[in-house]
Order: structure tokens, then sequence, then C-alpha cells
């Protein structure tokens, strides 16, 4: 059986952090070191196809909010050392009732969803570099049910849980041929219907 690492899922509340993470740049270079593993600011920029400055800056924003940290780099000096999430991933949930929380959890959903359209976007663009077996493994549903808002809790839960074994951050030796894959799911009341 696979060895897996122990998950680290830390959940968010404090609306400063929010409000941090609520910045294009800063939340896909959270999202690339989460796939990729540890990262240096000009490793992030080349991926990301930003600059060094601007990403080495933005790196630096996400660890004064303790969400990434440098990682151990033997040989190198301190300004050339990768970069690495604190955590496996990240849960959005402000304090009931603090309002700068919401609103910047709101900023940050919202910017989570464009960057989502955004990677399926590039992915249409860029999938015909893949074999077929890549391409055919990619899936695109969209199924409409009808549960009760226990039955969704229980669903997600369920998916969760299937989903959890294969997080690239806690995953210890995957497969030679595994790759970043990233997997989106919403569940929520169809907007018609509210």
């Amino acid at each position: 059986m696979e060895q897996q690492e122990p998950e680290r899922r830390v959940r968010v509340q404090d609306a400063t952090k929010l409000r941090a993470l609520a910045h294009p740049l800063r939340l896909r270079l959270l999202r690339y070191l989460l796939a990729a593993g540890p990262r240096t600011a000009a490793q992030c920029a080349e991926a990301l196809g930003d600059t060094g400055s601007n990403c080495s800056y933005h790196l630096r924003q996400l660890g004064r909010h303790g969400l990434i940290e440098r990682a151990p780099a033997e040989g190198v000096n301190r300004r050339d050392r990768p970069w690495r999430a604190t955590s496996t991933g990240l849960e959005f949930r402000p304090e009931p009732g603090d309002v700068d929380g919401q609103q910047a959890n709101d900023a940050l959903a919202a910017l989570e969803l464009d960057e989502v359209f955004e990677a399926l976007q590039r992915y249409q663009r860029q999938r015909h570099k893949l074999t077929d077996e890549w391409r055919e493994g990619a899936t695109f549903h969209t199924y409409t049910l009808a549960v009760t808002p226990e039955e969704l809790r229980h669903l997600t839960l369920t998916l969760d849980a299937v989903i959890r074994p294969y997080l690239r951050p806690v995953r210890h030796a995957p497969p030679a041929e595994a790759r970043p894959v990233t997997l989106s799911l919403q569940a929520f009341p169809t907007p018609e219907f509210i």
C-alpha cells in the first residue's frame, strides 16, 4: 500500500489572511506550490508566466501570513531557497458575524471561480499536447441532483474522503506517470430554484 504523508489542512478564518489570499497571483502561487511542491520564486515565475521579482514579492506576502514558508535547501543562499506551502490544503470560513471576514471570503470565492474558469480555458488551449490516454481521462460532467441539505453534506463528505488520498501534498510516492491534476467540485442549490 502506498505511504501517505500526514494531512495538514488549515481552516482560514482571519479576515487579514483571507484578504492576503484574495489576490490573483497569490492564489495561483499557493495553488502552484501545493501542486508542484517546493519551488523558488524564479521557478514560480516561469511556470506562471510572471516576473521573478513580482512572484518574490507575493511569495513573501504569503509567507508573512504563514501560508507558505521557506523550505530547507542544502548549499543555496537564503534568497534562492525554495518556498513551500505550510499546509496540504485550506478551508475558507470566516467566523460567524465577522463582516470583514465574510467580505474577504466573498472576494476570495469570486477569485477562485475566475481561476477555475481560466484554468479550464488554459487546459482547452493546451490539451492537444497531451496523449490520448490523458485526454480521455479528463472529464467535464455536470449533474443535476435532487437532495436534501443533509444528503448534500453526506455526498460531499463522501466524495472528499475518496479524493483525499490522491492529494499531491500527502501522496508520498505516486506512480512515475502521475502528474498534477486539477479536480474542482462545486455543489450548490441551482440558482433558478432558490
